[in-house]
């Protein structure tokens, strides 16, 4: 995590405690979801938004953060059932704590628990906009499932990297702009893409042996653009080079801004990725 995100402390204080403020303490599911959502997490989805709109956020815009914190979460929960994972930001993940058919509940859940936030809105703009980020989730996953063990094109990979994470990102501060007098380019679906990019070569570097993508046959962009599963560091600076177009994107979109905090760490965060 960033230092510079002291910036938005105070909104995203405000936001763990609505995340955290559910229903009912007395339910097993909810005392162990409220654990799990405990679990320290960088937020990167509402801290580059929170940025983006300079700090200002509205009741509205905290209906809309905390709906995308819970369908992420709700998301990270499905993922690593998909995947078998027993970790979880350094502690069990939920599937290997209890069981698949827990976790697939849990995970539900919080998209329940995200709507009734969304429903508050009262704005079917809103829904519509999420329901389709939703369905794109799931539909990225789905293209992932049926190219395992095969190395797919870089365009169907980053359609596959913007329905699975980037989406999410540009859905968030899309909606956020309905409550603004600051306008929405796509700095979002170009910023999740670097993001996910970055996160996917990460795992490359960890070696092919250790990668988890390419233990479970997923092959990303490293291996995409050498066309080839094995390790090489001509790949890594193909895929930083891949970054490095989608970062430049982001600080395009993001050019409108005045030269001021918000700016500058925004830059630094994406900066953060190219390296």
């Amino acid at each position: 995590m960033i230092k510079s995100y002291y910036l938005v402390e105070k909104q995203i204080n405000e936001l763990k405690k609505r995340i955290l403020n559910l229903e009912n303490d007395k339910i097993d599911l909810e005392s162990i979801i409220k654990k799990y959502l405990s679990r320290e997490s960088k937020m990167i989805r509402s801290v580059v938004s929170i940025l983006y709109y300079r700090g200002n956020i509205t009741e509205e815009q905290y209906l809309i953060l905390t709906a995308t914190e819970l369908i992420h979460n709700a998301s990270l929960i499905h993922d690593d059932t998909i995947d078998g994972s027993l970790i979880r930001r350094g502690e069990s993940s939920l599937n290997s704590k209890y069981d698949n058919k827990f976790a697939v509940i849990a995970g539900d859940y919080l998209i329940t628990l995200a709507v009734k936030e969304l429903l508050k809105l009262n704005n079917i703009k809103v829904l519509q906009k999420f329901t389709s980020a939703i369905s794109k989730m799931c539909i990225g996953e789905s293209m992932q499932y049926f190219s395992k063990n095969k190395i797919p094109t870089l365009d169907e990979y980053l359609e596959k990297t913007q329905y699975k994470t980037a989406e999410l990102f540009d859905t968030c501060l899309e909606t956020m702009s309905f409550y603004s007098d600051i306008k929405y380019n796509k700095f979002g679906l170009n910023f999740g893409t670097a993001f996910q990019i970055k996160n996917d070569l990460d795992d490359y570097r960890c070696g092919i042996k250790k990668s988890e993508d390419i233990k479970e046959g997923i092959y990303t962009a490293p291996v995409i653009l050498l066309n080839s599963v094995e390790y090489s560091e001509t790949a890594i600076e193909k895929t930083m080079s891949l970054i490095d177009n989608y970062c430049r994107r982001a600080k395009s979109d993001i050019e409108w801004m005045s030269d001021n905090e918000y700016k500058y760490r925004l830059t630094e965060i994406i900066d953060n990725l190219c390296s």
